[in-house]
């Protein structure tokens, strides 16, 4: 008697992790496709914002990236905070906006225990990063009081 219990109680516990998992919520995805055809209606911008993909943000491929060379130079720190609420948030927040009128440099959002920091560019020199602040700030003059130039370890590619 004692082992059939037994026996009954591990075959429940073998189980349970398929019951929990057929009992899963479907996601909203889900939902959308079993409820047969919808259509959305959305600005044409919005793809861009929700579907970033690299190509777009980034003039530098992986491979080149990958063999590129990592060298002392410059960036420009265009955020800091240590707010570990909303810190992280707001500096993802800022690249997606800064990728979106400079898609020609590259964004690096770096934590360095306490701050959040959002960073662009690889500049080999501090003359280079000092011509693309001045038309950072014209571009974003609610962060001009942020924008400075920062000695960092940068990608160097081979052009």
């Amino acid at each position: 008697m004692k082992n059939l219990k037994a026996i009954i109680m591990a075959a429940a516990i073998a189980l349970l992790p398929a019951t929990i998992a057929a009992q899963q919520p479907e996601t909203i995805v889900d939902k959308i496709k079993s409820a047969g055809n919808c259509e959305l209606h959305q600005p044409d911008g919005m793809n861009a914002r929700l579907f970033v993909t690299e190509e777009a943000v980034d003039t530098v491929s992986d491979e080149d990236l990958a063999n590129a060379r990592r060298m002392a130079g410059y960036r420009i720190q265009v955020f800091s905070d240590n707010n570990y609420r909303t810190a992280k948030n707001e500096a993802n927040a800022k690249a997606r906006v800064f990728s979106e009128r400079f898609p020609e440099m590259r964004t690096y959002v770096v934590y360095n225990s306490p701050f959040w920091r959002l960073r662009v560019g690889d500049f080999r020199s501090q003359d280079e990063a000092l011509e693309k602040v001045v038309e950072i700030k014209e571009a974003f003059p609610q962060y001009s009081r942020e924008i400075r130039v920062v000695r960092d370890r940068i990608n160097y590619v081979e052009k």
